[in-house]
This record gives structure tokens, C-alpha cells and sequence, in this order.
């Protein structure tokens, strides 16, 4: 199981509103290359020579052949691994990251006389340790991923993550399905590590809003969102502010209206990373809400 560690004071006190992305910083390059001398140590990983062919595969870099009965060729694994890790592209790093996760790490243990093997530390938990300590280094290092589940994700603030998270919920009802394809295709976008797609993350986002309406208010007889706001608007069925009709219409407006976003819209503003955060978690909020509706209305609704 991964563990979930909370950001460290440094991260705190100095606020985490502007995120490090398309990088990956020399502070947190000598980050991982002290968990790299934590898990030799540890033996979670063979030796440095494990390492140091493991970035150079990725780095693309002159192949290396070393002995890992020999001190000296030690030695120069670990030197090779330090300049790898100066010199690899940051896309790389992150590569890098989960392939120390995936692949490098393994059982530790004994054989007794009679050839028996104990485990003393599993793969598994020596991954967990290993995930734990390199989602801790992203947040001190204020790096705009997380690494869950193995693998490296867009973070998102903690509220996005938080309604994003509930929705989902929500959305696992077997009759919201399209909705929740379209939330989570969102999520893939906004979340991928070397070329997040915002304008696609607005779109989808909004086409997750839309597909729960329409399956949540049969009544409205509605093709688009556009029509169950008007019916949301009118009906004498169910009770919606004014000013909530109105922030349905601004994120369709944006979807429809966006830079690039459906329909090649050049006047209704730019996805930028914060719209697109901005979007999903509203987007999530308005999910939760229009099921709250649904479920609090005397009519039948399809649950």
C-alpha cells in the first residue's frame, strides 16, 4: 500500500501555490540521490551497479559493464550514477523514478544451511518505502506530480484532489458511466506527466457535467447541457438558484467558447494549468450536486 506522507514544514511555511513543473531540480536530483544511498545501504536495491545501468538504459548513455564483485568497479557505478543524474533530461528523471520503483528493488533475506530461504524485507514493502520516500521528495521539492500506484501523476491542489476524489464516488454508479469515463479521460489529461492536455481536460471535464445531467433529469429531454440548464431553469420539478444556473452556463461557455477547447473557440480564454484545475474541481462540485438534486426530487430518477 502507498503511503500518503504530508507535506513537510519547509513546504508549508513557504506556501504551495506555484508548483514546479516541466523540471526537475538540482535540489531534488541530490534528494534522490541520497534515498539512492538510503536503499543501497538498506539493500533494497542489489548495488550501485544496478543503479547506474538502470540511467544510463534510460539516459540513452555508453553502455557500461561493471563488476559488482569488484570494490573498485563499485566505486565507479556510483560515480557513473551521480553525473547520470546531473546530466539526464527531466522527463526523464521521472522515467527514472519509476523504474527504481518497479523494477530495481528485491527480497531480502537468508538461506540457512539447508538451503532454505527466509524473507526478511519484501519486494513489496520495499517498494512501498520507496514510494513513500520519493512522494515525500516531490512535495518538499514543491514538484507539480505525486507518485502513486508506481507511476508519476500530475498532483492538483489538495481541494481539487479532495472533490475530484468525491466525485468520483458518486460517479461510481453503474448508470453514470459515461459520465465517469468522461471525468476520468479529465483526470488522464490534466494529470500527464510530460504533456498534460488542458484544453482536452476542460472538454472532457465538462462532457462528465453533461453526461450526468442528461441521465439525471430524464425530464428535461435534453441533447445538450445548454438544454438542461434551460429545464433546471423553468421546471417547477426541482428548486435551483439563479446564480447556480449561471455557473453551469460558464463552464459550458468555456468548453464551447474556450481556446482550442471543442470547438476551435479563439476569444474565450486560454486553458492554462490553473483554469484547467479551476474547471475540474468545479466541475466535480457540480457532479456531486446535480446527483444531491436528482436524489432529493419526489419524481423518479434512474437509481
Amino acid at each position: 500500500m502507498t503511503s500518503s506522507p504530508q507535506p513537510p514544514f519547509s513546504a508549508r511555511a513557504g506556501g504551495q501555490h506555484r508548483q514546479i513543473e516541466a523540471a526537475f531540480p538540482g535540489t531534488a536530483r541530490s534528494g534522490l540521490l541520497h534515498l539512492l544511498f538510503d536503499l543501497v545501504e538498506r539493500r533494497y536495491v542489489q548495488d550501485w551497479t544496478i543503479i547506474a545501468r538502470e540511467l544510463h538504459r534510460i539516459g540513452r548513455l555508453p553502455l557500461i559493464t561493471y563488476d559488482s564483485s569488484s570494490a573498485t568497479s563499485l566505486k565507479q557505478a556510483r560515480n557513473d550514477t551521480e553525473v547520470a543524474l546531473k546530466s539526464l533530461d527531466w522527463q526523464k528523471m521521472y522515467d527514472f523514478c519509476e523504474r527504481l520503483y518497479n523494477h530495481l528493488p528485491e527480497d531480502i533475506g537468508f538461506e540457512d544451511n539447508y538451503g532454505n530461504y527466509t524473507v526478511e524485507v519484501s519486494r513489496k514493502d520495499a517498494q512501498s518505502y520507496i514510494a513513500a520516500e520519493l512522494q515525500r521528495l516531490f512535495l518538499e521539492e514543491g514538484l507539480a506530480y505525486e507518485f502513486t500506484d508506481g507511476a508519476v501523476r500530475r498532483r492538483g491542489r489538495k481541494h481539487t484532489v479532495g472533490v475530484t476524489v468525491k466525485s468520483q464516488v458518486v460517479l461510481g454508479d453503474p448508470q453514470l458511466l459515461s459520465a465517469r469515463k468522461h471525468f476520468d479521460k479529465a483526470l488522464q489529461f490534466f494529470r500527464h506527466p510530460a504533456k498534460p492536455d488542458y484544453e482536452n481536460a476542460v472538454k472532457e471535464a465538462v462532457c462528465a457535467v453533461e453526461a450526468a445531467a442528461k441521465t439525471l433529469f430524464p425530464g428535461a429531454k435534453a441533447s445538450t447541457l445548454g438544454d438542461v440548464i434551460k429545464w433546471l431553469g423553468s421546471t417547477t420539478d426541482v428548486s435551483v438558484p439563479k446564480a447556480i444556473c449561471q455557473t453551469l452556463n460558464g463552464v459550458y461557455a468555456l468548453r464551447n467558447g474556450g481556446d482550442g477547447v471543442a470547438h476551435g473557440g479563439a476569444t474565450g480564454g486560454k486553458a492554462t494549468v490553473e483554469v484547467t484545475e479551476y474547471i475540474l474541481a468545479v466541475c466535480a462540485s457540480q457532479i456531486i450536486y446535480l446527483v444531491d438534486l436528482a436524489n432529493a426530487m419526489e419524481v423518479d430518477v434512474p437509481f
